[in-house]
């Protein structure tokens, strides 16, 4: 074919480019939406690409809005806003209704229905669903609400074992395939209330108001004194990371501070590069966790991504809910708002907003 001036113009299609080179260039697309235009480019790019691709690192974070109008027609219907992407998903997941949103990981949300009688994962990506024994009875009033959730290895397999932390009483676990939970206690704390905990390479961490509890099968139990005086009067929480187990102190002003725990002199020490390469999503629900730059070179490390919900006085009759952005490290930073829900009515929320992780797996 030539154009106008007579010259030779070569239309490629794109679409029988080799299989070999559509994953090739597949593979550097790190972001679950953009492997998911990649895909639905056309039939052959969809064909040479794995729908469930191993390459893809940890995602940046949704925020799972708990809203009280995410019913149409019957229909659940969750709202997801990618903070990056400034849009607002709709996942249609009828698997929730009657269901409580007690937790998530990886991708996975914890389901829990009136008093535990019904319990399961769901990926609401894939619509996955894996089935988990029901909590035990509880006596009185319990809430689900606001777990703590954790797991060794991928769900499929049959030697995964899975943690929740309710209420911040009951350290549950079981395995994928169990017919019932067991409880795990610290011997030295069993009378103290459990801050957080969490399973990491084979070891429970149970986080007290002034000390860290391991337990490893098979072996004797370790406490962790914090001898740190900012760290024995603030609210503390764990946070995942590459490193493994870090300990996120919440100070007044929106002041955060990261601590990593070293296995071989079992002390915590303060990370003071974190504020180059690092930035943590932290909110009131679980999950909170700490995702370096080398993934992502759009992410802005050094802050500290925290939701909080405002409410303004009961006789206005509107519920606010922001998403803001607070600087690491010992300077408090101002905050401003990414994502100000007060005007759209259907996503005002009853309860905080939960960070979410997509995942095909």
């Amino acid at each position: 074919m030539s154009n106008k001036k007579g010259a030779l113009v070569d239309f490629r299609n794109w679409a029988h480019l080799p299989p070999e080179i559509v994953e090739s260039i597949s593979e550097k697309v790190k972001s679950i939406t953009d492997l998911a235009r990649f895909r639905s480019v056309c039939s052959p790019w969809r064909s040479a690409t794995f729908p469930k691709p191993r390459h893809l690192p940890p995602q940046l974070p949704w925020l799972m809005l708990q809203c009280h109008t995410n019913c149409y027609d019957g229909n659940r219907i969750h709202f997801f806003y990618d903070v990056w992407e400034s849009k607002m998903r709709e996942i249609h997941l009828p698997e929730t209704i009657g269901m409580t949103c007690s937790g998530s990981y990886r991708g996975w949300l914890l389901l829990t229905s009136t008093r535990g009688k019904h319990v399961f994962f769901l990926n609401p990506l894939t619509r996955v669903r894996i089935q988990l024994p029901p909590f035990p009875s509880f006596e009185g009033t319990f809430d689900f609400g606001k777990s703590k959730v954790t797991f060794s290895t991928d769900l499929t397999d049959l030697n995964c074992l899975i943690m929740v932390l309710l209420n911040r009483y009951w350290v549950m676990c079981c395995r994928v395939g169990d017919r019932h939970w067991r409880r795990v206690s610290s011997r030295s704390n069993s009378d103290a209330d459990v801050m957080d905990a969490t399973y990491c390479n084979g070891r429970f961490y149970f986080l007290f108001g002034g000390n860290i509890t391991i337990i490893e099968p098979n072996k004797p139990e370790k406490t962790i004194l914090l001898h740190q005086p900012e760290l024995r009067t603030v609210g503390k929480c764990f946070v995942e990371g590459k490193s493994g187990v870090n300990v996120l102190a919440i100070h007044p002003k929106g002041k955060f501070q990261l601590y990593r725990f070293q296995e071989q002199t079992m002390e915590l020490n303060h990370i003071t590069e974190t504020s180059d390469n690092t930035a943590i999503f932290y909110g009131d629900c679980f999950p909170r966790f700490a995702v370096r730059n080398d993934d992502w070179d759009s992410l802005d490390g050094g802050s500290v991504y925290v939701e909080y919900q405002c409410i303004p006085y009961a006789w206005k009759r509107a519920v606010r809910s922001g998403y803001s952005k607070y600087s690491a490290g010992p300077a408090e930073g101002k905050d401003f708002v990414m994502c100000d829900l007060v005007k759209e009515p259907r996503f005002r929320p009853v309860e905080p907003a939960m960070w979410f992780q997509p995942s095909f797996h």
